[in-house]
């Protein structure tokens, strides 16, 4: 089976050097930035095949996608400013895996445009950040796959859990709702901890206290020390996350749904990246709640 890979981005590198570490089989790696590959990784290099063009995947039986948002992942599946798509380059009999962050509503549309042309396309989206995807031990959403089709032991090359999903799409849904929910809990997070801390509560005891009680989370579990140390390590970008929820609120309109936190959530993080930028860590909002400027 020839595997292909498109995005080799901070999620899309792990990703792809874990199929190759855990298959033991080359890759073809697209990226129009071809990225370095860190000294530190144990991984025979002429096992990853970097290239800048789709075309080199016309003999894989199997590409992956981890692009940042779906109008990416339209434009390279159907072909933009006269370049061909994966619908005019791969073979019939193909599948396309989509692990991007995008609207179900596309990845629907997709999917039916290439049933058409014979290509398999399935939405396998990831959580978990960016450590675990070194580890390869993401959470995967993984939509239209059944637990026995073959194709997961690719997915499972890059994750601790694969959680299948009834249908096309499905994934994405998941993917979009957890994606929300974690936008909403680090504001909530960093509202009761800058209340907390300014009302003379140490680090420490907020996180003995909250994380043994009815108020813990994820966010509130793994999120305070990078909060206490206010360093510049980046794992999810105030950018990409206000992307994520801006998701939510489309695919919310699509099926009719009218959130009312929704709207404020998303108002809250393009305040954040107008005071801290978009490129930061997205728990730099903790700097930015309670007051008029910072």
């Amino acid at each position: 089976m020839n595997i292909g890979f498109v995005g080799a981005g901070k999620m899309g590198l792990p990703i792809a050097f874990n199929i190759v570490r855990k298959l033991g089989q080359p890759i073809t790696v697209v990226d129009p930035h071809l990225p370095t590959i860190p000294d530190e990784l144990n991984i025979d290099r002429t096992m990853i095949n970097f290239s800048s063009s789709l075309q080199d995947l016309a003999d894989c039986d199997v590409v992956i996608l981890c692009l940042p948002d779906s109008k990416v992942v339209s434009a390279v599946v159907e072909g933009r400013d006269n370049l061909h798509g994966l619908t005019g380059i791969l073979h019939a009999g193909s599948t396309i895996i989509d692990c991007s962050s995008s609207i179900a509503a596309e990845t629907l549309r997709l999917a039916d445009l290439l049933r058409k042309r014979g290509i398999a396309f399935h939405d396998a989206p990831v959580s978990g950040g960016l450590a675990r995807a070194w580890k390869g031990e993401l959470t995967v959403m993984v939509g239209g796959l059944d637990a026995l089709n073959p194709l997961l032991k690719i997915i499972e090359a890059f994750a601790a859990k694969v959680v299948p999903l009834e249908k096309v799409g499905d994934g994405h849904v998941m993917k979009t709702a957890n994606n929300y929910l974690l936008a909403a809990n680090i504001i909530s997070f960093a509202e009761a901890l800058r209340f907390a801390r300014e009302a003379g509560i140490s680090f420490e005891k907020f996180d003995e206290v909250v994380n043994s009680s009815s108020g813990g989370s994820y966010v509130s579990m793994n999120k305070i020390e990078t909060v206490a140390r206010d360093d510049d390590s980046v794992s999810f970008t105030t950018a990409l996350i206000a992307k994520d929820v801006r998701n939510f609120i489309e695919s919310c309109a699509g099926i009719g749904l009218d959130l009312p936190m929704s709207a404020h959530v998303f108002e809250l993080w393009e305040e954040t990246i107008r005071r801290v930028g978009p490129d930061v860590d997205s728990l730099k909002i903790y700097r930015t709640l309670g007051r008029a400027s910072w």
